[in-house]
């Protein structure tokens, strides 16, 4: 595993976790809008505490990033995205275990995770992390490019 540092991020990340986030394969994205369009709503949630993210940063630049959709008493949904340049390195693992204890510590009860069926790294990651497969969602998520993906809905509970 390469070192990376994780960090709370504010919402002046904004343009570089949508810059991790647009380098991700088409494919492997729960929603298809644009670079400018993401890095809006990150700075909208962050700012106003809707949601709490983490980046992963090596060298001063922010390699990928994770997300909780903080919805108080609903549960906490998490999305996250690695560089795929920085794939397979450990970076989403060190991402999941740090809001896991943050989530833990905030006493937020249950982690969800919605994730495309057919994204077999992150199902992976996430199952390694203590997340259990509670439901499978048909044409969940719909496709600019055309049709519906199906997903996988993953959850936490605070032990």
């Amino acid at each position: 595993m390469t070192s990376v540092a994780i960090r709370q991020a504010t919402a002046r990340d904004a343009a570089a976790i949508a810059d991790v986030i647009a380098a991700i394969e088409p494919e492997h994205l729960v929603s298809e809008i644009s670079r400018e369009e993401r890095r809006d709503r990150f700075a909208l949630y962050l700012s106003s505490g809707q949601n709490v993210s983490f980046v992963a940063e090596h060298a001063g630049r922010v390699v990928g990033e994770l997300s909780l959709a903080l919805r108080h008493p609903d549960p906490t949904e998490i999305g996250f995205g690695v560089h795929p340049a920085w794939r397979r390195r450990g970076v989403a693992s060190a991402l999941l275990a740090h809001a896991v204890a943050w989530a833990d510590a905030q006493g937020i009860h249950k982690l969800t995770a919605q994730v495309l069926a057919h994204n077999v790294a992150a199902l992976a990651v996430l199952e390694q992390a203590g997340f259990v497969e509670e439901g499978y969602l048909v044409n969940q998520f719909r496709r600019r490019a055309g049709g519906a993906s199906d997903a996988v809905l993953l959850a936490r509970m605070r032990p």
